[in-house]
């Protein structure tokens, strides 16, 4: 017996983990733990996009890429540059651009989105000299008409300024989503998922409420006049009854302080630290996983804002993975025109006294000051005073529609990991405004950097963040979706096929050794809910089951339960001998339950034993969609949902198919019979058939489905290609190898 047949033999290992998307920003989510020493992951050499010219930006460290935006006084684009007419230094030094690009992109989005794909595979290079856009939904840092104003304008953008080919990932730093996808294919998924979305910041009412700002400079400046302002403000509105005397009627205030004052400033302080640093480190993760793109990268941050703290690491580490990653930032105010705060005024209470009047005023100022510094210090902007941000958000998307890629080798050949300072000019041209990076860090070279131990490993979660598909390691993976289990949720699976030719197998004793991390999220659009599992498989493999792994490629199938909805798997996996790392986003959809439909039909070219009906084989499930020509396809199904009779109790369903070429033309076509229901009223069918020789190509497997008793329809198509290099299936499962 050999190792794929015993594979087919072995039970599934399966580990799921139903859990909030909360958890995501608490370190629980979409992170590996680092058992090993992390490599790094291969450079990705980006193609040109229709609109380029023929310039190309090879992968290699030592080319520095910078890509500009320039626009006139009136803020528009200006197009028709060239390489001579910009000017580049590094720390004051003149560069030489070897490499030049210019990227238009059309001015209306397409009339048709691409299909989704039934079968999605990291095979065919994307290009990454595309914009990439990051939509950061800031909902820790939104009210309620906050985040219904934002959403407005997200929905906007996502109608007018995004164009095929883009990347558009939204993020929500409470945690309620982190979804990739491709535009236009995945607009509606964006849709969908924003509606869900909503502020979650609750401004404190209470007499006793201060801001942030002042929080902080009462508890860590211990700034007196701000205390005596806070002070006074709480006698107006009585938060100090029964304290006894005021600080503003304690002439030695000055020199002792309110310690009522001073407890509660530290409260809202730390209870601020909390929410800034869940955005930063969630903003930080967002730009390092954008480290692999190489063109126009904008991180747009829709948040009410918060206060820049100089004691909080976090504003530093964004900044330098904004740096790192060659990534704009963008804060869109979501408070539209600043004044005087709701909750200073008469609907709540008294009104502030006249004398601290200006300094709410500054502090509603202040408040976002933290948020206007990161997109002021990324080569970004700020969206604020103005109540159409769907106009403002445009204007994000209006200018990286037209932009340069600059490409040079420095002239400073050190690696010594400094921060070098970069300034792009046109100076043949005047009124012009530039936005480009600011610098780059330089590679570290000999020497080697203490650092505390990773909680997670940062090669494959870069990878899971990324929105864009890494090469490294091929593979390719689909869903199925099967019948109902007993907890209401559909029984899916999904499968994986990984390219292991290309490992580093180390030959040991006669067998060839290598370890394999793989894996794989699922999160569902509607609730944010997410499935996840993560195995290590050793592999131990003789040669002739090398051999036949590299030529088959290597299934992983793992089974999850879930709702109805639209989700997302992203799988990613890493060749430990090598350590390059391969990642495919899969989206798909689980039907309702309740309504008639059918299994996701399992075609296949290949039988194997049925562990139910040991003497009737069944279709092998692969994710595979190429055969050879003159193959026999099979195809298994199940019907659900259907009707049933009143005198019988059992359904009347019948069920044809055709296989066609894309313009109809059928190769194939067996016309509707009816299903014969099991005792319980199962319906289930295995149809097969022998593919002429001549057909060859792109087909589509079309069934056609019918409820004789409500007259309901279905029509399910699955496409597959017909070519001579098709090769055979492997074994569906493997935990291991022998």
């Amino acid at each position: 017996m050999d190792f794929c047949t015993r594979l087919c033999q072995k039970s599934w290992f399966v580990m799921k983990k139903t859990l909030s998307l909360i958890a995501l920003f608490a370190g629980a989510a979409w992170t590996v733990a680092a058992a090993q020493s992390p490599s790094p992951a291969p450079a990705a050499s980006p193609e040109a996009t229709p609109a380029a010219s023929n310039a190309s930006f090879p992968a290699q460290v030592d080319v520095v890429t910078v890509d500009v935006v320039v626009t006139d006084k009136k803020g528009l684009p200006v197009t028709g540059l060239t390489k001579s007419d910009f000017q580049v230094t590094e720390d004051d030094d003149a560069q030489t651009i070897t490499d030049f690009e210019a990227v238009q992109l059309p001015a209306v989005p397409s009339e048709k989105a691409a299909p989704r794909p039934r079968v999605s595979s990291n095979i065919d290079r994307e290009s990454h000299t595309g914009r990439s856009f990051v939509i950061l939904f800031d909902d820790i840092h939104l009210t309620i008409a906050g985040g219904q104003r934002a959403k407005a304008a997200v929905a906007q953008f996502l109608k007018t300024g995004v164009r095929e080919g883009d990347r558009v990932s939204l993020v929500a730093t409470g945690g309620g989503a982190w979804w990739s996808t491709r535009m236009e294919a995945g607009r509606d998924e964006l849709m969908a998922l924003l509606k869900r979305l909503d502020g979650r910041f609750v401004p404190d009412s209470a007499p006793e409420r201060m801001s942030d700002y002042e929080a902080m400079r009462i508890h860590i400046f211990h700034d007196q006049q701000v205390e005596q302002t806070v002070s006074r403000r709480f006698e107006t509105y009585g938060a100090n009854a029964g304290r006894g005397q005021s600080q503003s009627d304690d002439p030695n205030s000055s020199m002792n302080g309110d310690p009522y004052v001073q407890a509660r400033a530290s409260d809202v302080y730390f209870q601020s630290v909390s929410r800034n640093r869940i955005t930063l480190e969630v903003l930080q993760r967002v730009l390092t996983s954008l480290g692999t793109a190489k063109g126009r990268k904008s991180v747009i941050l829709v948040s009410e804002g918060f206060i820049y703290d100089p004691n909080l690491t976090e504003f530093k580490d964004a900044i330098q993975a904004s740096r790192r990653g060659n990534a704009a930032m963008y804060f869109l105010d979501a408070r539209g025109l600043a004044g005087l705060p709701t909750y200073f005024t008469a609907e709540f209470g008294p009104p502030i006294d006249t004398r601290d009047i200006g300094a709410v005023f500054l502090d509603t100022l202040q408040e976002a000051e933290g948020a206007e510094s990161l997109a002021a210090d990324s080569g970004g902007f700020s969206v604020k005073n103005t109540n159409d941000l769907g106009k403002g958000i445009q204007r994000i998307a209006d200018e990286s529609r037209t932009y340069y890629l600059l490409g040079y080798n420095s002239s400073n050949a050190s690696k010594d990991g400094r921060f070098r300072k970069i300034s792009v000019k046109v100076p043949g041209r005047k009124g012009l405004t530039i936005r480009a990076r600011k610098g780059y860090f330089a590679p570290l070279e000999g020497k080697t950097i203490a650092k505390k131990a990773e909680t997670v490993d940062p090669v494959i979660q870069a990878a899971l963040d990324s929105p864009y598909q890494e090469q490294g390691v091929p593979i390719r993976t689909t869903a199925y979706v099967f019948d109902e289990t007993l907890l209401g949720k559909a029984s899916a699976l999904v499968a994986a096929d990984v390219d292991v030719s290309k490992f580093a197998f180390q030959e040991k004793d006669g067998r060839f050794q290598d370890t394999l991390d793989f894996l794989i999220v699922v999160a569902h659009r509607e609730t944010g809910e997410f499935f996840r599992y993560d195995q290590r498989i050793d592999m131990n493999l003789k040669p002739a089951t090398r051999d036949r792994l590299a030529a088959s490629w290597y299934p992983v199938v793992r089974d999850f339960e879930l709702a109805p909805g639209g989700y997302q798997a992203k799988i990613v996996v890493r060749d430990k001998n090598n350590g390059r790392v391969g990642t495919v986003i899969h989206e798909f959809e689980v039907a309702d339950l309740s309504q008639f439909r059918t299994s996701t039909p399992v075609i296949s070219d290949t039988l194997q034993p049925d562990e139910e009906k040991k003497d009737t084989p069944r279709p092998m499930l692969l994710v595979r969609r190429t055969f050879a020509p003159g193959a026999t396809l099979f195809a298994s199904f199940e019907v659900y949902g259907a009707t049933k009779e009143k005198p019988t109790g059992m359904p009347k369903v019948t069920a044809g198919y055709v296989v066609r070429r894309p313009d109809g033309t059928a190769v194939v076509e067996v016309a509707p019979s009816r299903i014969n229901p099991t005792s319980l009223g199962k319906l289930s069918r295995i149809v097969g058939t022998r593919l002429p020789e001549e057909a060859t190509g792109d087909l589509e497997f079309v069934l056609s489905v019918k409820d004789e008793i409500s007259g309901k329809t279905l029509e399910v198509k699955e496409p597959f290609t017909v070519a001579a290099s098709a090769a055979k299936a492997a074994a569906p499962a493997p935990t291991g190898g022998e």
